[in-house]
Formats: C-alpha cells, structure tokens, sequence
C-alpha cells in the first residue's frame, strides 16, 4: 500500500489483493515447505504413501517436459529432483515435480535454474534462472525497454500458454509508475490477469520476469480450473464511486516521517479505509463477512484518573517482581529463572529508558490429569516508572483439539480488560479507546477452540490516532486471567489538542483521486479462515492480500464461489507518501518532504541535447525542478552534484537515511539541510573527505567532478599512478589531478574540447546529468554482477 502508510486494514486488503499477488506466486517458485517426499537424481522414488495425490507423470516424464519448456544451457547439470504434494499455483491441491539444475566451475556456483512441473497436467508451472559467470556483464541502459520486455512475455505466453494466452489480460499498474533503471541488472515484471467473461480475476495469472536483455529470467503460472463464475448483471462505475465515497472511512492520525531533517514531529495525516463494494448490491462487503457500522468509540474516561509516574524510581529486581505481582497474582510456586535489566538511549532525543525483563518457570504438578505441561511467564517492568509494560503467560496445554469450556463472555472479558487497563495505565484512560471484538464474525467451530479473547485499545488523542501506539490484552475464556499484555505507548510530544485540518470531504476526494476503481472476481470461502487464530476477517483479509497465508482453496473441505466486487486500486506503485491533513499536500512518508506524487513534466529540455540524461535524474528526483523548469545550463552547486551522484549511485534515493545523533562531518551542512543525508553518505562511501566546510552552495568545477567520479568508480588509488595514463592535454599543467582526469576520459565519461580538459570550467546541470549516465554505464562494464538470465 503505497497512498498511506497507517491506512485502515480493509483498504490495505482491497488494494493489495490485486498488487501483492504476483509476488506471491513469485515466492512459490521454488517451493520449500510442506515437501512429503524428495529423491537425489539417479535414486528411485519412494513409495509415495503418505502423498495425498500421487503425480500421473513420472520423474523421467517430468525431466523430459520441462527441456522442451526451457533450454537448459550447456554445462548445467540436474543437481536434485523432488515432489510436493501442496496448495499452490493451481489453488488447490496439486502434486508438482520440482527440479534444480546448476552450473559449477571448480566447485563455484556459477547459475542455477529452477524448473516446477504439474505432476499431473505436465504444465509448466514456474522457472527461475540465475547467471552468476563473472564473465557475463549486463548492459547499461538495457538492451531493450519495458515494450520490449512486454513483447518478450508476450511471445513467452503464446509459447507456453497457447490456450491461456486469450484469457488473459496486461497489467499496466506497474508500467504506469515505471521509472527507467539505474542499473544494468534490472528485471521487468510483467504480470497478466486472468478474465472471466470479460472481468479480472487477479488472484489468477501469469507473471514473467524479463532481464535488460530480453530473455525470460522467471515464470509463475497461477490458475484453477474447477472454480465457477457467474455472470450478473453489476451496478456502474459510478454508482460504486459513489458508494466508495458514501462508505469510507476517514481518519486522521500522527506520522512521524523517520529520515525528516532536524528535529521529527508528528504531522497530522488524513487516512482512508474501506471495504470492497459488492458489485451486484451496491454494499460495502468484506470477504462474506458482516461489516459494521458502529459509531466512533470514546475513550475509557474524559479525564486521566490518575498521574503519569514521575520516572524516577530505579526499581530493584526484588522491586519489579513486586509489581508484576501487584498486576497478575503470580501463582504460588512459580520460579524465577532469568532476570535481566536493560537500557536504551533514544539516540532522536536523547532520553533515557530502562527496564527489568523477567522469566519464570512453573513445572506441572506429579498428579496432574489435566494434560497441562505446566506454565511460563514473562514480563517487562519499566524500571524507572514501575509500569508493567509486557506480560505474558504461556500454558503448555496438549489439548489442542479439545472444545474450550468458555465460561467468560465477551461482555465479561472487556470489562475485566477495561479495569486492567484503568489500574495499570491510569494516565492514559483519556487516551485509549477500546476497538470492537468480531465474535460475530468467528465461524463457530473455530469460537470452540478460541482459548482466549483478544482486545486492542488504540491511543487515540482528541480525535486523532497516535500512531500505532496502542495496548493489547487477551483474556482467558476459562478462568478470566489476563494472559497477555503489552502497552505501546510512547514519549512522544504529541499535540494535546486536535490542529486544524482540510475538510473531511475535500480531504475525501484527495484521497479517492489516487485510485482506479476496477471491477474483479474474488474467490469466497465461508470457512476460509477456520484456523487462523481467531484473528477478525479483516485481518484475515489483509493477511491473504499481502501473500502472508494462501488464499481461499478448493481443497479447505468448503465449496470455493467467486463473487463481483469494486475494488480501490492505488494508482502510483513506486511511492510511499501520505496527505498532510493540515496544508492538504502530498508528502514523502520518510522525510516529510512535500512530492508531486504525477509523473514529473519539464518544459525546458524538450530540444536538448541532454534531454535523456535529464529526464532520468528528473524522474528520480535527483535534481529539483521549479515551475515545471530543469534549467539545464545553469551552473551546478556542490550539494546538488553530491544529492544527483548519491541518488545514482544507490539506485534512487533508497537507504540515505541518517538518525539525529549521526555528527556532521562538516560544520556548514547540519542535520536540518537538504543535502545533509546526501553528504554523509558521499563521506561513508569515500566519495568526499570531511573537513570545516563544504560549501553546499558553491559551484564544482570539472576537475572536481573528475574527482567524484574517480572515485565511485573506485579507482581513487589507480588515479595516483599519473604515468601509465594518457594525460596529455593541451592544458596539463592547469590540472592538480592529472590521473582523475585521464580516467574519465579515457572511458569516455567526460571529453575534451579542442584537446583541453578545461579544469576550472564550471559545471551545468546538463553536463553532470550526462557524467553520471555515462558513469552508470561504464560502472556496468567494469564492474559487472551476476544476473538472471
């Protein structure tokens, strides 16, 4: 999820059902678990006795298939062969022969393919590859651009899929978001859906992996054939914006951007969430199950009923066991096994927190007839304010299958948690709001076995979610106890009264703008989530949208249906940014920085002879536009060429991130710059050498620049030996580094005019942008890396 970063679970769930799923068919690839039975090459099969379906093609079938699938290059040797009997790619139940040839040079890894084949279809159902010959160096820009991937995947699919390839549609999500590569070792993704008279059906599909040069690098083939869709009339887009719109939920809550320059406070973010819309209906649906309409909880008091501690206590040992006790009655006879005491400094503001870790051990009892194996607790006392901050109370119970004799209501289990809350923690009791417990919506078998109930209190402040800070607590159904518990909850200087903010609709059609609406199938299973804890079904939902558990199958002993829904689908794949509920601008989720979350558009390079280069260092935010502006023959500053050279050199801007207590290298580019992280990252990667001043705003001159480059390259030693290098330019004497600039040169990363090199020259925007495009090529073909291929 890409728009908010706290977004509700239920957006989350509808938007990622139809983003994260190829990725999960990419982690099936190679399968890994649930393998019942394997075989080295040249072994026979084991009996495949306990296989729940036995494969109708055999190994030596299997191997012969999948060299008609893939060409297995020369040198690559079957290394193993197994079966899996497992739900996978299919959506149900599926026997799979999966096989792993490698290429080996005196016992080095140089490559390695994957192949997994339908043991009982002998379809092609995933590939893998990877090229690891250092001799092998991909190219810089790539060979061939995402058409030309996509026409690679297109040909791959009439090869493999000839009865598929007409029921199958292009996702243009990713490509939509697409930013050209900044390394030559790129794999497109390319991904088709599935369609059923004439609608998506994203959970099935086909997602090729295509690298810089156009061979297929990855294949994942996701389809069930036994499921059924009907055909209904549905209501118009319109009509289900418009019941998006009458549905979701808006909320507002504090995001404290991590990389934010300076000082990092809490901005204020308006956040949306919301369920499917059923198709047919018009309602809000999620998954099957009921989806509430409850008015906004209160917190537990208006008032705190009691002072927050003081926090000077330094409790002993002795002294927090106390007040665990004060918290939970520990049982009689428990032992202490471990003790520890733990302290930590906040390096963002320097305070100070600490605390007593303990662990105690209770064994069964000889004449026990229960089944319990005894019990094992945990808890964590802040030792400065003597809050219990964690507890934790595991019954080593081997009676898993057995019904639970639940004598605890839920009614009861919130009023016991709302006075554990109110005697633990009461200086928050204004603070914290109790979420809602969908008992409703546990099928009952599941209800049965439900050991405990499980309650969430968010920290809400006047209105406002503060962050994820919250306190869990689950209560026994038998005995009532409090069994877990762990407070999150934070120093952190939040606002004590609500900021005034946009309006909730005008904050409504922000938000709703950066969605496609789409019409899709979904898979139904009433059962589908019978053995996953308890958890509500619309964390079950998430869960299954994010890959985290398999989808609703067949094979669950309850009839799979399919069902028509809208869904919100994020519009922008590549960025993580939130709406500022106070100025109504879009900004990055890491810094705080304000974005434009459209593709960038300039003006002023259109005719230029660097437009290229430009464009790429525009689409990466390398270098800033103004006013829809570039100016690409003003004079570069040193922080911007440092910023566009760091940007490069990490792929984008990911990972430059420095915390408050990192000391600046030099005195005149504090925490609070913009070219801070930027330069602190040119120092720890030897680009730069600290010192007094940097001078962010100065120009570079070009032997300065040679200099930068030199050494991203990591040439800077090479560059001493002035004398194995061609250095003879017209203007030699003018230049301090000789060797620098006969390096860059020479690879064609800078030229000459009229035979100078010009070492004085300032330089433009325009000229660095072309610099570290030709650097990011021939950093390509020096230095290289394995690939797939």
């Amino acid at each position: 999820m890409k728009i908010i970063k706290k977004a509700g679970t239920a957006v989350i769930a509808s938007a990622m059902l139809f983003s994260v799923a190829p990725q999960a068919w990419a982690d099936e690839a190679i399968p890994s678990y649930s393998s019942q039975s394997s075989t080295s090459v040249g072994k026979a099969v084991p009996p495949q006795e306990d296989l729940k379906l036995e494969a109708k093609i055999s190994k030596e079938k299997a191997l012969e298939l999948a060299k008609t699938y893939i060409t297995i290059p020369e040198g690559y040797v079957l290394e193993s062969v197994h079966m899996n009997s497992y739900r996978a790619y299919l959506g149900k139940e599926t026997p799979t022969w999966n096989m792993n040839f490698t290429k080996k040079v005196k016992d080095r890894n140089y490559g390695n393919i994957s192949i997994t084949i339908d043991g009982t279809s002998g379809k092609l159902l995933g590939y893998s590859s990877y090229d690891n010959d250092p001799d092998r160096k991909p190219s810089y820009p790539p060979k061939v651009d995402y058409q030309g991937a996509k026409a690679a995947a297109a040909e791959w699919i009439a090869k493999i899929n000839p009865t598929e390839q007409n029921q199958v549609q292009y996702n243009d999500r990713d490509e939509k978001s697409f930013r050209p590569p900044l390394s030559g070792s790129y794999q497109y993704n390319i991904r088709y859906d599935r369609v059923v008279n004439g609608v998506a059906f994203p959970e099935n599909g086909i997602s090729i992996s295509v690298d810089g040069d156009g061979k297929i690098t990855g294949y994942n083939y996701n389809w069930d054939d036994t499921l059924k869709f009907e055909k209904q009339d549905v209501i118009s887009k319109e009509k289900a914006a418009q019941a998006f719109r009458d549905t979701s939920n808006i909320s507002l809550s504090y995001q404290i951007p991590y990389e934010a320059r300076g000082e990092r406070k809490p901005l204020t973010v308006y956040s949306m969430s919301n369920n499917l819309i059923d198709a047919v209906t018009g309602e809000p649906w999620n998954r099957g199950y009921s989806v509430s309409e409850e008015e906004a909880a209160k917190p537990l008091t208006d008032k705190p009923i009691g002072q927050k501690p003081t926090g000077n206590l330094n409790l002993t040992k002795e002294q927090a066991i106390a007040k665990v006790n004060e918290s939970v009655k520990l049982p009689a006879g428990i032992k202490l096994e471990d003790a520890s005491f733990y302290e930590n400094t906040n390096p963002e503001t320097g305070e100070v927190t600490s605390s007593w870790n303990l662990r105690w051990n209770q064994p069964p009892a000889e004449n026990d007839k229960t089944g319990k194996m005894g019990a094992f607790i945990s808890a964590t006392v802040n030792s400065r304010t003597g809050e219990l901050s964690g507890y934790n109370r595991y019954l080593n119970n081997n009676n898993y299958d057995k019904d639970v004799d639940a004598k605890v209501s839920l009614e009861d289990a919130k009023t016991k948690a709302i006075e554990f809350v109110k005697k633990n923690l009461p200086a928050y009791t204004d603070q914290l709001v109790l979420g809602s417990v969908p008992n409703k919506s546990i099928p009952l078998d599941q209800l049965k076995k439900m050991q405990n109930w499980d309650m969430n209190f968010q920290r809400v402040i006047d209105g406002v979610n503060a962050g994820n800070e919250s306190v869990n607590i689950s209560i026994d159904r038998t005995t009532g106890e409090v069994v877990n518990y762990y407070a999150y909850l934070s120093e952190t200087a939040y606002p004590q009264q609500k900021p005034e903010v946009l309006p909730l609709e005008e904050a409504k059609d922000l938000l709703m703008s950066q969605y496609d609406i789409q019409l899709s199938y979904i898979t139904v299973n009433e059962n589908a989530y019978a053995n996953s804890g308890g958890i509500s079904a619309e964390k079950y939902n998430l869960m299954v949208a994010a890959g985290e558990i398999m989808p609703p199958v067949s094979g669950d002993g309850a009839a799979v249906t399919t069902k028509l829904v809208y869904a919100l689908v994020p519009k922008n794949t590549q960025d993580n940014f939130f709406l500022d509920a106070v100025t109504g601008e879009w900004k990055e989720a890491s810094t705080g920085d304000v974005i434009s979350i459209e593709k960038l558009t300039v003006t002023d390079i259109d005719n230029h002879w660097a437009r290229n280069e430009l464009q790429l260092m525009v689409d990466y935010r390398a270098i800033d536009v103004v006013d829809g502006k570039v100016s690409p023959n003003k004079i570069i500053t040193r922080g911007e060429m440092i910023k566009m050279l760091v940007i490069a050199m990490n792929g984008g801007r990911y990972g430059i991130y420095y915390a408050a207590d990192r000391e600046a290298s030099f005195k005149d580019v504090s925490n609070s710059s913009p070219y801070f992280a930027y330069v602190e990252n040119a120092v720890d990667r030897g680009l730069i050498d600290p010192g007094t001043d940097f001078n962010p705003t100065a120009t570079m001159n070009r032997e300065e620049m040679a200099q930068l480059v030199v050494r991203a390259l990591g040439y800077k030693d090479l560059a001493k030996y002035e004398d194995i290098f061609n250095d003879k330019f017209a203007d030699a004497a003018k230049l301090k580094s000789r060797g620098e600039a006969a390096i860059v040169v020479g690879l064609g990363i800078m030229t000459l005019t009229n035979g100078s090199f010009n070492p004085a020259e300032n330089v433009t925007r325009a000229q660095a942008s072309a610099a570290f495009f030709r650097y990011l090529q021939k950093r390509t073909d020096l230095q290289g890396s394995g690939r797939y291929f």
